[in-house]
């Protein structure tokens, strides 16, 4: 992006506060995980560095789970503004007592828009020690240990997908407010 996509504001607010703001309606428990502390991090909220460096999002994914006292831990990108209440509780209706739920798009899983199950997380730890980074090839790993169920995503809400990665993305999206 060539700076921090935190800062990105809709309708005058930050997607670091829209996401924060939307986690909070669901979840009791709140966390920013980054390799680093933002800056733009409030005071009254708990900040966890990657729990192992240089690994990408899985690295994150990992430090949520191990942070949490909850079972379940919602894990949603910064980057995913379109994102709705509505849709991450409907997720949440869907997790069983021994699995946690991934949307899918077609073959692509939605890791960072999924609800774990703590017990995930000596998988996940497997799989940095391997070497192994890729949140895929992670997903159908807890599918198939039984681990995480998927589900597909109905054509009228992958828009709730879109996440921005580059510039590009921003333009022509007609977002009322869109600030960059």
């Amino acid at each position: 992006m060539g700076f921090d996509k935190c800062l990105i504001e809709v309708n005058g607010i930050p997607l670091w506060q829209r996401q924060l703001d939307l986690i909070r309606s669901l979840a009791s428990e709140v966390f920013v995980v980054a390799p680093e502390r933002p800056a733009w991090v409030p005071d009254n909220v708990t900040w966890v560095r990657d729990l192992v460096r240089d690994h990408g999002p899985i690295g994150g994914v990992a430090a949520a789970l191990a942070a949490a006292v909850n079972q379940n831990v919602i894990i949603l990108a910064v980057d995913m503004p379109c994102m709705s209440t509505l849709f991450l509780h409907q997720m949440g209706t869907r997790i069983t007592p021994d699995s946690g739920i991934i949307p899918q798009i077609d073959a692509q899983y939605q890791p960072l828009s999924a609800i774990y199950n703590r017990e995930t997380l000596s998988v996940i730890m497997d799989q940095l020690a391997r070497g192994e980074n890729s949140l895929q090839a992670l997903s159908q790993i807890l599918i198939d240990r039984g681990l995480l169920r998927s589900f597909a995503v109905n054509p009228a809400e992958r828009e709730l997908f879109s996440n921005w990665n580059y510039p590009t993305d921003l333009t022509g999206r007609g977002i009322p407010g869109l600030a960059y």
